[in-house]
Formats: structure tokens, C-alpha cells, sequence
């Protein structure tokens, strides 16, 4: 059952592999690597550093690997979804024993030498072969492998939520160097799969307050993106709103390598209830049914589907805002655009193909829901920012700097936007 959970990851991790590479070796690359968490008293006191033990716990976890929580145990009084109970160390042991079959979530450190050690701010860490150091802000996260990093996130779950998706990528990549042997191409994989060293990423300049009173808004898909953009808007502090979430889908045992709010006794649930459980101030409203072509929606929208036409439809629509999550192999894409920018038609004017279990792994899924979570936020904010792009690939976060791209408008665009009409009169030769 763990080989069947974890298919869709072994899928995505063939793509840089030989043919020849047995399942079961994946698998057991990914199972046998033993990862150990460390927070100290003052950092597990705030919120936002529970969120990231959390965060970096459940990603590793739903990639198979051997978690162990070494942090002195706290209050949990805020809402952790899709964890339950008031204290950290209950909750994660119990969330540990509903993930993957034959997981669990431990707390203490392991009998033997940690593969990975995950220090957070000035913890020291336990024995490891590899030590990462990780730190925060409320809107940054930074990594090092040499010194530990400063903890400043005291309000704000983003910079702890980055930081959590930080040390599970580090963590996938140290399963995938042990398969190095069966490369494809064994320059690029070392460029892939290679440690990261010194990095910082800030996801809004410091000080900045995002909109939490988010009105009236619909998400359409119930899957990963999904999940994980819930997962962020569910601790951002002060949200308040009303989700509608459509969807038609089941949850399946191959959807828990990265549906970030989805246990295993949610398995056989419609995606889109189990997902308004969750609902507090932020409701979420259940839509158990397909999203079809030309169907009304709200003026605001969140995209995780990943079928290209269903985008287009919903574009037509001519929503006043619309933001869009995908993954593209280990990268992540995300858009966002309105009435007067290019159309998500112009960034995906070809339909492309999705027949076929696409491959996916946890924090991939994780960042694309993020981000498009901070797009939702600051979109009044940060107008400005519509008709652009991020294309992030998470393995290499060194490459953050130069993530955001502008976005043109298509001639040929499916959705036939106003941004591609203006492009295709300017072109027009005259008469």
C-alpha cells in the first residue's frame, strides 16, 4: 500500500531516471531516509513556528521519509489543519498514524545517526550525515549549510511556510542522490538533485499586510493546488471569507503524496467536503460536481485544474480577477490576471495533454498552492502584479531572484482576451 501511495511520486522521479531502476528501489529511496526536526522552546512558542514544524513534517512525510520531532512540546491554541487537538506533539503523532500506510510522525531522535537533521533558527542539532539550517521571517525563509539562521516570524505563516517547503525539498533530493546510479544524464541530475547551499527568498518586502477579508471567492479543483492554497489561507491570521470549491472527485490513496490537508480516513470522500471541514472563518462550501463549460462564477477565482481548456472556459467567464496554480514536472507556475492583462489563454494557448496519472510530488504541489494563496492576498494590493508569472522550480531555490517573468499577449489566443485583441490590431498590416 505505501508503493501505491507514493506512485505518483516514483512517476515524476522516473523522469530523470533509466528505465531500468525497480520500483521497489524508488520506494525504499524514499522510506528508508530518516529526517529530524529540531525547534527549541522559544521558536515552537510562536504560531508561525509551529506552522513550520508542521509544514516541513507533513511534506516529508507524504514523501515517504522517516520523520522524528526533536522540539520541546507546546500549546497549539491556532488552527493547524489538517492536524486536531491543542498540543504539538499529540497532534503530529496522531496526524503521523493517518498519512501514508506503514508512516508515522515520531517524537525524540532515532536510534541511529539521522540521515538529515532540519535545524530551525538556533536549535543545535542532533548526530546527522547532513545538517540544514533554516530560518524565517514573517515573509521570508532562508537556508544554510554552514551557520544557523536567524528566527524573526512572529505574526505572519508565510516566510515559516516556505521554510518548512525548503527542508522537504532538501530532504526529496537527499532520497534521489542515493539513486544517482541510474541517471539519465548524470551531469544534469547532479545539477538537479545537488545540495542547496546559502539561500534566501522573500516573498513580500518585510512589514507587508496582506487583505484578509477575501469576500466571495471560488476555487475550481479540490486537488493538491487546492489543498495547499487552503492549507495557507486557513492560518494567514484574521481571514474571513466565503470558498466555494468545485470539484466531482473522490480522494484516493494516490492523492496522499501531496493533497496537503488530506488524511488517509478521508479516503473515498468527495475531495470538495472533505476540504470544508476546514472551514472557520474563511467557510468553505462544497460543490460536488465538475466544473463545465460556461458556468457561472464568481468574480473572483482560483484555478488548480489541471485541464488547459478548463481554463480557457473559465477565462471566459471574464472574472475580475483570476489566479491560476500549476506544476510543470518539479516547477511550479503560477499567474494571475484581470479584465485588461493577458489571459491565462495567452500563457497556455495550447491544450496539451492530461490523459494519464500525472506525476507529483508534495512540496512541488505545495509551492504552487502558496503562492497563489499570496496572489489572493495582496491582488488589491499589488494590481499591478496581474498579467505576470511565476516560474519556480523548487529544487533549485537559488533561482528565486529571477522567478517572476512578464507575460504577453497572444495573437492567437483561445480565449480571445482584450490584451490579444489590441496585439492582433497592432499587427494587422494597414489596408
Amino acid at each position: 500500500m505505501l508503493a501505491q501511495a507514493l506512485s505518483r511520486t516514483t512517476l515524476l522521479m522516473r523522469a530523470e531516471l533509466r528505465d531500468d531502476v525497480p520500483e521497489s528501489a524508488l520506494v525504499d529511496a524514499l522510506s528508508d531516509l530518516s529526517v529530524v526536526i529540531s525547534a527549541d522552546a522559544r521558536l515552537v512558542g510562536t504560531a508561525p513556528g509551529r506552522t513550520a514544524v508542521v509544514t516541513a513534517a507533513l511534506l516529508m512525510a507524504r514523501s515517504g521519509h522517516r520523520v522524528w520531532i526533536d522540539c520541546p512540546d507546546a500549546a497549539m491554541p491556532e488552527p493547524q489543519p489538517p492536524l486536531a487537538g491543542d498540543r504539538l506533539h499529540d497532534a503530529l503523532r496522531d496526524v503521523g498514524v493517518d498519512l501514508l500506510p506503514d508512516r508515522t510522525i515520531e517524537i525524540g531522535i532515532p536510534p541511529a545517526t539521522a540521515d538529515l537533521v532540519v535545524a530551525f533558527g538556533d536549535r543545535g542539532p542532533a548526530a546527522a550525515g547532513r545538517v540544514l539550517y533554516i530560518g524565517a521571517s514573517d515573509w521570508s525563509a532562508s537556508l544554510s549549510t554552514a551557520a544557523p539562521q536567524a528566527w524573526t516570524a512572529t505574526d505572519q505563516p508565510f516566510g515559516a511556510m516556505a521554510a518548512g517547503a525548503l527542508a522537504a525539498s532538501e530532504a526529496f533530493k537527499v532520497s534521489m542522490r542515493r539513486l544517482s546510479t541510474f541517471a539519465r544524464s548524470p551531469q544534469a541530475y547532479d545539477r538537479m538533485f545537488g545540495p542547496a547551499t546559502d539561500v534566501v527568498l522573500d516573498l513580500a518586502p518585510g512589514g507587508a499586510r496582506p487583505e484578509p477579508a477575501l469576500g466571495a471567492f471560488d476555487l475550481v479543483s479540490g486537488g493538491a493546488i487546492a489543498n495547499a492554497a487552503l492549507f495557507a489561507l486557513l492560518r494567514t491570521p484574521d481571514i474571513r471569507g466565503r470558498c466555494r470549491v468545485i470539484d466531482d472527485d473522490e480522494s484516493a490513496l494516490s492523492n496522499l503524496n501531496r493533497n496537503a490537508l488530506l488524511l488517509r480516513s478521508g479516503l473515498g470522500t468527495a475531495k470538495v467536503t472533505d476540504l470544508s471541514r476546514h472551514g472557520c472563518d474563511l467557510q468553505i462550501e462544497p460543490l460536488v460536481e465538475r466544473y463545465r463549460d460556461g458556468q457561472a462564477l464568481a468574480a473572483v477565482v482560483l484555478l488548480g485544474v489541471d485541464d488547459i481548456p478548463s481554463r480557457w472556459s473559465a477565462q471566459r467567464r471574464r472574472p475580475d480577477w483570476m489566479g491560476v496554480g500549476a506544476t510543470v514536472g518539479f516547477a511550479v507556475q503560477v499567474s494571475s490576471h484581470d479584465a485588461t492583462t493577458p489571459c491565462v489563454g495567452c500563457l497556455h494557448p495550447q491544450a496539451g495533454m492530461t490523459d494519464g496519472p500525472i506525476p507529483t510530488v508534495a512540496f512541488v504541489s505545495f509551492w504552487a498552492g502558496l503562492l497563489l494563496a499570496l496572489r489572493l492576498l495582496f491582488r488589491e494590493r499589488d494590481r499591478h502584479l496581474s498579467g505576470d508569472q511565476t516560474w519556480f522550480s523548487p529544487l533549485r531555490p537559488e533561482g528565486w531572484e529571477y522567478a517572476r517573468l512578464g507575460l504577453s499577449a497572444h495573437p492567437g489566443c483561445p480565449v480571445g482576451c482584450e490584451a490579444s485583441g489590441r496585439t492582433e490590431h497592432q499587427a494587422r498590416p494597414a489596408a
